[in-house]
């Protein structure tokens, strides 16, 4: 995913990257784009069918959002041009004018 973010020209994001929570506690997310708040989760199967870890990402998400994080999450049935574009609009929504000319 982030070769693919790269290729099509948005910035480069912090991979596992670390975010403190006002909730006083610390989390990682996949893709971060901290300049803008920004974060491509990838959630594999185990996202789904784990009870435990449901409910830990449906705290974790919250959290996020409360902390003014917007977080797109991206599983291996949705298109890359989806995901492309949603993260875009977050980045655009947050101020990121699009790639170097």
């Amino acid at each position: 995913m982030r070769l693919n973010v790269l290729r099509h020209g948005y910035p480069e994001p912090e991979c596992n990257g670390a975010i403190e929570l006002s909730a006083g506690w610390m989390t990682h997310g996949d893709l971060v784009f901290r300049q803008h708040r920004v974060l491509l989760e990838y959630d594999g199967e185990q996202h789904r069918t784990d009870d435990r870890q449901f409910h830990r990402d449906v705290e974790r998400l919250n959290d996020l959002a409360t902390d003014g994080w917007i977080v797109i999450r991206v599983g291996r049935r949705l298109p890359l041009r989806r995901a492309l574009a949603q993260l875009d609009r977050a980045l655009r929504a947050r101020g990121w004018s699009g790639p170097a000319r």
